[in-house]
């Protein structure tokens, strides 16, 4: 009788939850993007501002000249252009680094809106949405991981996950030399490492492999349970 009272409750707490959930997310989704729609407004509106009293000699009438609407877009964009290219350069990038660690970082919500943009944009990828082999210690066992975040463009950090409870796992900074990429699914990845190494050999089916290889000699996956961390095997012909 208890026992049928509590099923109404717990499910009315569930789809509580799920709401106020759901309400969480879209309000950190559109807090950034707002945030930074109203920036360019601001940058765009003070360009507009230098430029207006051209409007003068432009065009007598009380309403702003549509040239300047115009000029402005565009000294807008190329300033954003001019920006992002200084960025691109290998010595932009170390002095962007420094001034964003001494002074970006420590506006309010700069850190939430950083992520949300690179991922938008899809200059930076979700954690977890790349799965690949490594081999940290360059023993040839190869390890089944997930890029958790880029450090630089030589260095990742993969989180290795531990069978069958992926909850657990090792954390390794890696160069991008003893990574290989696998276009697999994060679901079918976790699957292999729930099931102790059970359905590798098919996740993996079809796959080249030789660039994995630290010695180019022919290698062939070992098809096998492994009871323990997630690793996949290659064993070198003699």
């Amino acid at each position: 009788m208890n026992t049928e009272a509590k099923a109404p409750v717990a499910a009315e707490k569930s789809e509580r939850g799920i709401i106020l959930d759901s309400l969480l997310q879209g309000f950190l989704i559109l807090l950034p993007l707002t945030i930074i729609l109203i920036l360019l407004s601001i940058v765009f509106n003070f360009i507009f501002g230098i430029v207006a009293p051209l409007s003068a000699a432009l065009d007598p009438g009380d309403d702003p000249h549509w040239l300047i609407n115009v000029l402005s877009l565009a000294i807008f964009c190329v300033f954003i252009f001019l920006i992002g290219l200084l960025v691109r350069n290998k010595i932009g990038k170390v002095y962007f680094k420094s001034f964003e660690k001494r002074y970006l970082t420590k506006i309010p919500l700069y850190n939430l809106i950083h992520q949300t943009v690179y991922q938008f944009v899809g200059l930076k990828k979700l954690p977890f949405s790349e799965v690949v082999l490594l081999d940290p210690f360059r023993s040839g066992t190869m390890m089944t991981g997930f890029i958790t975040d880029q450090i630089d463009d030589k260095l990742f950090t993969v989180f290795v996950p531990t069978a069958p409870n992926p909850t657990n796992g090792n954390i390794y900074h890696v160069p991008k030399e003893l990574i290989t990429f696998l276009s697999v699914s994060t679901q079918d990845a976790m699957r292999t490492v729930m099931g102790m190494g059970t359905g590798t050999a098919d996740m993996l089916a079809g796959m080249d492999l030789s660039e994995i290889l630290t010695d180019g000699s022919a290698q062939e996956i070992k098809k096998s349970q492994i009871a323990g961390d997630s690793l996949v095997t290659i064993e070198r012909p003699t």
